[in-house]
């Protein structure tokens, strides 16, 4: 799964399944734009990354702002001369809430960080491999929960259901320019977001999702554990890499198996 000087850009990259492929890709020979909100988090994650500069760069961007997120891809082909690839793992969360009691303004966020903020970080990062006249790939991170649903989680699984078949809207778009288009579907997966639901939410959340205790979560998961990010980041970096070249329009579950019950 060789990515040897490849440039991929990560929304989301400054923790959790973004910073987990970044990690990767790196170390499949990659270069790695790393585009997230906080200033410092994305110096930090790039420091990390590679200290010397060669291989990462950090840039504060808002995916939901065009002109934010335009700057962004910029500046990451400025840097490295070339963009091929691009993985959209910002997103956010939704506390757990009826359809009925959903507030509004949480469900308009939702969709507005999940949904237009991938279409915004995938048209730009495209637009900029069709003007290059360069052949590309890029990964959108849904979730499990847009193919089944999930209890209390209107907003969220309809973000991510969006996600995937706007995935392959732009997967048969852009295959004019040689440019493939792919979701990852993660389960739950141990990220700061999750441990951010058990904050919300109380520590047995987590087993009761393993184990399909609860209603909302039943049959649980069949592999009985959650996903590391590293796992969804070595799903993420094939399906970038010239072994899935003939794969487009797909989604990928890496979700121990709760998808196929």
């Amino acid at each position: 799964m060789t990515l040897a000087e490849k440039v991929i850009a990560i929304t989301g990259g400054a923790g959790g399944i973004g910073l987990a492929t970044a990690r990767e890709l790196i170390a499949q020979g990659a270069r790695v734009g790393v585009l997230d909100l906080g200033k410092d988090a994305v110096r930090a994650a790039a420091a990390e990354l590679s200290p010397d500069g060669s291989a990462a760069i950090g840039i504060a961007a808002d995916t939901t702002d065009e002109k934010s997120m335009t700057v962004a891809i910029g500046e990451v082909r400025e840097r490295f001369g070339r963009l091929d690839g691009l993985v959209t793992a910002a997103g956010i969360r939704q506390t757990a809430a009826l359809a009925l009691d959903l507030d509004l303004d949480v469900w308009t966020r939702i969709q507005e960080v999940n949904v237009t903020g991938t279409f915004i970080a995938v048209r730009t990062a495209a637009r900029v491999m069709v003007a290059d006249k360069a052949p590309g790939s890029i990964v959108t991170i849904a979730s499990v929960t847009g193919l089944s649903a999930r209890w209390a989680q209107a907003a969220y699984c309809a973000s991510k259901a969006a996600v995937l078949h706007l995935t392959r809207v732009l997967a048969l778009e852009l295959s004019a320019h040689d440019i493939r288009v792919n979701a990852v579907a993660p389960g739950v997966t141990e990220t700061p977001m999750i441990r951010k639901a058990v904050s919300d939410e109380g520590p047995q959340v987590l087993q009761d999702k393993v184990s399909g205790s609860l209603e909302q979560f039943r049959p649980g998961i069949p592999l009985r554990r959650l996903a590391q990010p590293q796992e969804q980041a070595k799903a993420i970096t094939f399906l970038l890499s010239p072994a899935a070249s003939f794969i487009t329009g797909a989604t990928l579950c890496v979700d121990g198996g709760a998808a196929i019950v």
